[in-house]
């Protein structure tokens, strides 16, 4: 994907306050009256001093009092409708943007997620999306606010004396070089400042997810090093950021003082000369000191601008990536369960093939244990089959269907999914069991599917039963809790291929015999694939399927595969002579 220029980033970015428009369209009114209202009040003093003051108009003066509360008070109503409507403006694209992110996240396919950190992600969604709304907004409302008291002052200005004016623009073209070359800075200097954030939230993140782990091992120091490094990194581009920000703004201010002094002294004379009354003199040198501030303001907008189009820059490239590919076009409404992998080849990178040359016949309503070693393609095999991933050669069929003419949505709903890492939201307990599609499930079905995963009593003890809330990942309930909940989650799906994953390791014995029973009761009637390490959970199962470098090395029942004293026997006695 080629590189966008910023200006085609900001552009992107527009597009988003456009769908607003007639707010954007008031913020813009009351910002431009806003500076004509305070232009007119400091070029006004030509007249209060010419016309009131040195010819004595005491009518004039006398309203002049009301004069400058009435435009003050429209000042002030101009100020409040610019801030507000841009305020709004900002926050909403920031709300637009986090929703279609968010949205993007779960459409992206895993492999993306395999490549990303997770502290990155979670930054981009955070940190960079507010960076956005300043460029988009306030960039924008600083730009028209004191770009317009600019303009108007030197329209004003050049009403005065159109060659002391053009003298005082001699400055512009350096002044644009100076914002120019900052601009490039300010942009590389703001993607450094997003990797360091997501780099501080990573390691954030996983000091909380791991802190019994760091306490146990005493990792304290070792995470502390981690994370100074990345904070002071974030320091130290966040400062080369200010750095370059006051640098610029007081060159930027340097030049145009040195455009004023030569100015001042070209207009003395003039005055001397008589070309120009008292009042002329001082309204033009109130408008070149009124601008310095808006002259600042405008050097600053450019920081603002360039961390906003950085991240706006890092969002957009979300937006960009291609969704999860869904080929199919066949819905399936139940199927039986038949499964067949042939010839199936498969490697996450080009380094390293995890399956070669795969084929397994699966029958509808069989138990299919899958065991073997680390990296020996077992989590590969169910991955392929929910299309996390295709596979780089081969074919697999679901009741002779290729999966991949098959609807991703409609493949996935026949399957249902037990692991030893168990998945819960920071929800209540039916929100858990009732998850996503599941909460149009009848209420008979829910109380049903809690009876048989033995969780009846569990809810019957939490303090607020099924609307009790069960904490970050679960953390408020025990491990077979959390197990028995996962397996309610999956009764209640009924879908009729489940896929366990060593789903009673790590459990007490009284845990894992309850638990058991409720695995048990969920695989009658369905087509099982079991992930076993061990191997005590799967000897009643129909076909054990013993892989080894991607390959199947032998497969049959658990006396046959003791029979043979092959693989399997070697595993067997591995674990049992332990």
């Amino acid at each position: 994907m080629a590189q966008q220029s910023g200006w085609q980033i900001y552009k992107r970015l527009l597009s988003y306050a456009a769908r607003f428009w007639p707010m954007y369209l008031a913020a813009l009114i009351s910002t431009i009256l806003y500076a004509i209202i305070e232009t007119e009040l400091v070029a006004g003093f030509q007249y209060v001093i010419d016309d009131a003051l040195i010819e004595k108009d005491i009518e004039f003066l006398n309203q002049l009092p009301f004069i400058i509360v009435i435009a003050v008070l429209f000042l002030g109503i101009a100020s409040f409708l610019s801030v507000y409507c841009f305020e709004w403006i900002g926050r909403k694209i920031v709300q637009v943007l986090r929703v279609e992110v968010f949205r993007k996240y779960l459409k992206l396919p895993i492999a993306y997620f395999d490549k990303e950190y997770s502290g990155d992600l979670v930054s981009k969604i955070t940190f960079n999306a507010e960076t956005v709304t300043q460029a988009a907004t306030q960039a924008i409302s600083n730009i028209l606010r004191s770009g317009g008291i600019i303009i108007y002052a030197l329209v004003k200005m050049m009403m005065i004396s159109w060659s002391l004016t053009l003298f005082y623009l001699i400055a512009a073209p350096v002044i644009a070089l100076v914002v120019n070359a900052a601009a490039k800075r300010f942009r590389k200097i703001s993607h450094r400042i997003q990797d360091s954030m997501g780099q501080v939230t990573q390691l954030s993140q996983e000091a909380v997810e791991g802190v019994k782990v760091i306490k146990t091992y005493g990792g304290h120091d070792y995470e502390n090093e981690q994370f100074s490094d990345a904070a002071s990194n974030n320091f130290r581009q966040s400062l080369k950021l200010t750095a370059t920000k006051a640098f610029s703004s007081a060159l930027v201010q340097f030049i145009a003082a040195a455009g004023l002094a030569f100015v001042f002294w070209i207009a003395i004379k003039q005055y001397l000369n008589g070309e120009f009354s008292a009042g002329q003199f001082v309204a033009f040198f109130m408008l070149i000191m009124y601008i310095m501030k808006p002259l600042k303001d405008l050097s600053n907008v450019n920081s603002v601008l360039q961390r906003g189009i950085a991240g706006a820059d890092s969002l957009f490239q979300i937006l960009d990536e291609q969704e999860e590919v869904d080929k199919g076009t066949i819905t399936l409404d139940k199927a039986k369960g038949a499964i067949t992998f042939d010839s199936v080849t498969f490697s996450y990178d080009q380094s390293k093939t995890i399956l070669k040359d795969f084929s397994l016949q699966i029958n509808p309503g069989e138990t299919v244990a899958l065991v073997g070693p680390s990296g020996s393609g077992k989590s590969t095999v169910t991955n392929l089959l929910l299309k996390f991933y295709h596979p780089d050669s081969g074919r697999i069929s679901l009741d002779g269907k290729d999966i991949e003419s098959i609807t991703v949505h409609s493949l996935r709903q026949q399957f249902a999914y037990v692991s030893q890492q168990i998945v819960l939201f920071n929800d209540s307990v039916k929100a858990n069991i009732a998850y996503g599609e599941l909460k149009f499930k009848p209420t008979d079905d829910l109380a049903d599917a809690i009876e048989h995963a033995y969780l009846s009593e569990v809810v019957d003890s939490l303090e607020d039963g099924l609307s009790t809330n069960v904490g970050n990942a679960g953390a408020r309930l025990s491990g077979g809790q959390r197990q028995r909940i996962a397996i309610a989650r999956a009764l209640l799906k009924n879908a009729p291929i489940l896929i366990m994953d060593e789903a009673t390791s790590a459990l007490d014995n009284e845990s894992e015999k309850k638990i058991q029973q409720a695995l048990d009761y969920l695989m009658q009637g369905r087509t099982t694939i079991v992930i076993a390490h061990r191997l005590s959970t799967i000897e009643s199962a129909d076909k054990i399927i013993v892989m080894k470098e991607g390959q199947i090395a032998e497969q049959g029942t658990h006396s046959e595969l003791l029979e043979k004293q092959g693989e399997y026997h070697k595993l067997y006695q591995m674990q049992f002579s332990e």
